[in-house]
């Protein structure tokens, strides 16, 4: 069975590996990019079947990078679930509006990742 291939966006380095080292234990290939610049030169390098995006980053914010996502035929089915310090009412409806489909606020659970994860998985 093929292993599910995960794309985690964030400018936090950190945030980026603690993101990769959790998900590769669990058995996902992981690759990480620190903009969104370069997060959308992977995606099409790559084609990952889940996408995790923070929100604030320098230039281009997450939703924006979601927008387009959703707006381009070729990555339009990509999920893409949000991993933010942005906990608030607002921030998540942007976020759907936005086209997420899923939503974690930092600090996240190693498991709640794991688990978020897997449910945009293709079945």
């Amino acid at each position: 069975m093929r292993r599910a291939v995960v794309l985690a966006i964030d400018d936090d380095l950190e945030m980026a590996g603690l993101m990769e080292m959790v998900l590769e234990t669990a058995g996902f290939i992981v690759e990480t990019a620190p903009s969104v610049f370069e997060g959308m030169k992977t995606i099409a390098r790559i084609q990952p079947d889940v996408v995790l995006l923070d929100i604030m980053m320098p230039g281009v914010n997450g939703w924006q990078l979601c927008e387009a996502l959703r707006e381009n035929a070729s990555t339009a089915a990509i999920p893409v679930v949000f991993v933010t310090a942005l906990g608030g009412a607002h921030d998540r409806e942007t976020a759907e509006k936005a086209g997420a489909a899923g939503y974690i606020t930092k600090p996240f659970s190693n498991d709640g990742l794991v688990a978020e994860v897997r449910r945009h998985l293709p079945r």
